[in-house]
């Protein structure tokens, strides 16, 4: 569908919206209610009472995003009372319905913590940790000190239940395929630019990080994992207010990052703008050991590297974004994001080469430099529109977004006999354009039903278009001559359209939601030098099940079933050859089918404070990067890969509890186990997996008024993946907070890895290939972070306004 025809619809579909939306008379009185750190509070009890004699109008519960809808009203004054379990209960006075009024949408209603007092000591509660919803588990990284100073992508190593590798690869609770998305929109990136960008975005531009083991009918059905949702801070308060973050730090090498928000808000608009520029050094190290045999077992060539690496990056990342409230009933938000980043990594590699009796018979000395300059951004435009009285809405969302990375990287290796002789040398330059353009377009629409019911539909659609040039060359002397046979350029398109329904059933004790969601994939390929192509053109279907059931105020139990799915990632379809080191090289795989997966979760949950849920999964054509060793039994090529079937199972136990009124705690332990079996290129698995651990446990400390701590610990056990064993690790990091400056600032000092005890082995084994790896981590560092508010601290009394509610989600945030 051409992008004329998208945007003709939509205008033609805001006509009839508002023709429709002027038919109808009846009042309706809507809002949100959130808590002091801007987050919903779900279920909380809303009563409308008469402003004359107080007599109780109607009496309703917030959803779980802590809106609430009073229909059906008459002319006449109201005053609104909000309770909610652990927050002082609000009263909004003065709510006025004239006989020309249809509807008034109040400005966002914020509840504040209990504060009880005894013996004179002031104990308040705060926002948790950790926050589990009917449909995902929210992390509140804005209130953890040990977040402060770190990379988004440090943060998410330190999620309950969430690893990630060092190529970028990402597993929650043992299972891979995480579909990373950033507010509310996936990232379309492959693992390694995900990878960098991650590692380039400050974590003190987020706000929250939403952990989404099933999702809805309403999300993209990939990611066969779940979801991780990052969604960034948005200043929501009126008038002009900002802050100015600052940090440095050490490690192996020195790090510095910076960030400023700024935004102004009134009843018309409300304009934003974040930036944030950070500076990166890192020291990686890695010894492999690689034994190669025959079809017979017998060996051939054993390779000991010992392989070092420095990596330099910085980025700089502006957001800007204006919401003009329009009417009552319509907003219409724009935004745009864009980066600029720069990486220097060097790699030295150098490698003993034996024979089948592990003599040394050669060297080989190899040094790599990549040099890379991204400059990404994506601009967006949403519509929010308030159909009628009766709570009809409609969101429609366009977006584009466009990655360009020019990676150049210079490799130089020398081969010479065991007494130190030359024997060769080579050297090459390889220059790569990426270059990924992404459009996207989709309309959702909510439609109440009688009995609070409601019933939620949509479409989308996108079309992803990905361009990979890589030019090889034989450098010799002052000339550089091109390698066809080592070069490629490639064309990928991929087109998805999708159209999802979902069904929403509250009852006194249990809720019911059930969806489905259709997705239409064509996604084409073609490699321009070898005239190579692909195309695929399938249909898929994705049911979700939810239930909830609460007998009593202490239990309640959930269970969700779901089908989920995942699509190779853009560089693993491209079948081209690059090197790693001298001997390690990586090539796409242009016939990888998409994983799909089932997924079934049940869970049960005792005062709000113990979690235990069950989950299992049933993969098919999982998808795997293994390591082969080639057919001259000298270099090994990394190659990802379907396996037939996989299933994994996990049991996760989470505690959380205010112990005293100044130590919290939040504690998540985690035991599953992963087996394999089909075909691997010919090599035949049957792989049982192990039982394996995952522990985090997080304490916090209230030491006074202005002053916190706190301390978190992170362990894996021992693990397996197909044909990898990867040794245990754990991290121990320390933080605290002071507020400074009449607690419009705060000053932090954050210690990671305390221990250095990251480091971790990895073993694969797979057809005629044993290979050992030692990975030592320097990941140590020590931080100090100051954060400035300024502006109005305190968030302006709710009062009735004409404009639309700036609160509002987007759909499948």
């Amino acid at each position: 569908m051409k992008i004329k025809y998208i945007l003709i619809s939509i205008l033609l579909l805001n006509i009839a919206v508002h023709t429709y939306a002027q038919k109808s008379n009846s009042k309706i009185l809507t809002g949100n209610i959130l808590n002091e750190s801007r987050l919903p509070v779900p279920f909380a009890t809303a009563v409308l009472k008469n402003a004359g004699d107080s007599s109780v109008y109607k009496t309703v519960f917030c959803d779980t995003g802590g809106h609430f809808i009073f229909d059906a009203l008459k002319a006449g004054s109201y005053f609104l009372k909000v309770a909610a379990v652990g927050y002082d209960t609000l009263v909004k006075e003065n709510i006025v319905f004239a006989q020309t009024d249809t509807l008034i949408r109040m400005e966002t209603l914020f509840l504040k913590r209990s504060v009880t007092v005894l013996s004179g000591v002031t104990v308040r509660s705060a926002t948790p940790l950790i926050e589990r919803t009917i449909d995902k588990t929210v992390v509140n990284v804005n209130n953890s000190i040990t977040t402060e100073g770190a990379t988004v992508l440090e943060v998410m190593k330190k999620l309950p239940g969430v690893r990630v590798s060092t190529d970028g690869q990402v597993t929650m609770n043992g299972r891979q395929g995480v579909n990373i998305y950033i507010d509310g929109k996936p990232s379309y990136l492959s693992a390694e630019d995900l990878l960098n960008l991650l590692s380039s975005m400050s974590a003190s531009n987020v706000q929250k990080i939403e952990l989404i083991t099933n999702p809805s009918s309403k999300y993209d059905a990939a990611g066969t994992a779940g979801i991780i949702n990052i969604v960034k801070k948005k200043n929501r308060k009126e008038g002009l207010n900002g802050s100015i973050t600052e940090n440095i730090g050490k490690g192996y090498f020195g790090r510095y990052s910076s960030g400023l928000t700024l935004s102004y808000k009134n009843k018309r608009y409300n304009f934003f703008f974040n930036n944030t520029y950070g500076y990166n050094k890192s020291f990686s190290s890695r010894s492999v050991t690689s034994d190669i045999s025959g079809v017979t077992g017998k060996l051939i060539t054993e390779q000991r590297s010992d392989n070092t690496g420095i990596g330099a990056g910085k980025n700089y990342r502006p957001t800007i974004g204006i919401d003009l409230y329009l009417s009552n009933r319509t907003t219409i938000s724009l935004s745009g994001t864009s980066g600029i980043g720069s990486s220097n990594n060097r790699l030295k590699s150098n490698m003993d080469i034996s024979d089948s009796n592990r003599k040394k018979i050669n060297q080989s000395d190899f040094t790599s430099s990549l040099l890379d300059k991204s400059f990404n951004y994506s601009i967006g435009a949403s519509l929010l529109q308030l159909l009628d009285t009766s709570g009809k809405t409609l969101t429609i969302d366009l977006d584009y977004s466009s990655y360009n990375n020019r990676p150049l990287q210079k490799n130089l290796n020398s081969l010479t006999d065991a007494n130190g002789n030359f024997i060769s040398e080579t050297d090459a330059l390889m220059q790569q354009h990426r270059r990924l353009n992404i459009y996207s377009a989709k309309a959702d629409i909510i439609l109440p039903i009688k009995n609070k019911q409601r019933l939620e539909m949509g479409f989308k659609t996108s079309y992803v278009k990905a361009n990979n040039s890589n030019d090889f060359f034989d450098v010799t002397g002052t000339q550089n001559l091109f390698d066809s046979a080592n070069s490629s350029y490639s064309i990928n398109s991929e087109n998805i359209n999708a159209a999802y329904i979902n069904f929403y059933s509250p009852h006194k004790k249990m809720n019911l939601q059930a969806g489905l969601r259709a997705e239409q994939t064509i996604a084409s390929g073609k490699q321009l030098i070898t005239e190579e192509s692909v195309y695929q053109n399938y249909l898929q279907l994705f049911p979700s099940v939810f239930l909830e059931y609460k007998p009593n105020e202490k239990h309640l139990f959930n269970a969700r079933l779901g089908r989920r799915t995942e699509r190779a990632a853009y560089n693993e379809l491209v079948p081209f050859r690059r090197p790693q080191t001298a001997t390690l090289f990586f090539q796409g795989n242009p016939n990888l089918r998409p994983q799909t997966s089932w997924h079934g979760e049940f869970a049960w949950t005792y005062q709000n404070k113990l979690t235990i849920a069950l989950n299992y999964d049933i993969i098919r054509d999982y998808v795997r990067t293994l390591p082969f060793s080639d057919s001259n039994k000298v270099t090994i090529t990394r190659i990802p890969i379907n396996i037939r079937q996989a299933h994994s199972w996990d049991a996760d136990i989470v505690y959380s509890k205010k112990v005293t009124g100044w130590w919290t705690t939040n504690n998540t332990v985690s035991f599953y186990q992963n087996s394999f079996k089909g075909q691997a290129n010919g090599f035949s698995l049957n792989n049982p997996g192990m039982i394996s651990v995952d522990l985090s446990i997080t304490n916090s400390f209230q030491i006074n008024n202005k002053l916190l701590a706190e301390c978190n610990f992170e362990y894996s056990s021992k693990r397996k993946y197909v044909t990898s064993t990867f040794g245990a690790y754990s991290n121990l990091s320390f933080g605290i907070k002071r507020q400074v400056l009449k607690n419009k600032g705060s000053i932090s000092l954050n210690v990671n890895n305390i221990l250095q005890s990251e480091n971790h082995n990895a073993i694969d084994r797979n057809s005629g290939l044993y290979q050992y790896s030692y990975f030592y981590s320097y990941s140590r560092y020590a931080s100090v972070n100051f954060v400035y508010r300024f502006g109005k601290n305190k968030i302006v009394k709710a009062h009735i306004s004409s404009g639309s509610n700036d609160e509002q989600k987007r759909a499948g945030n």
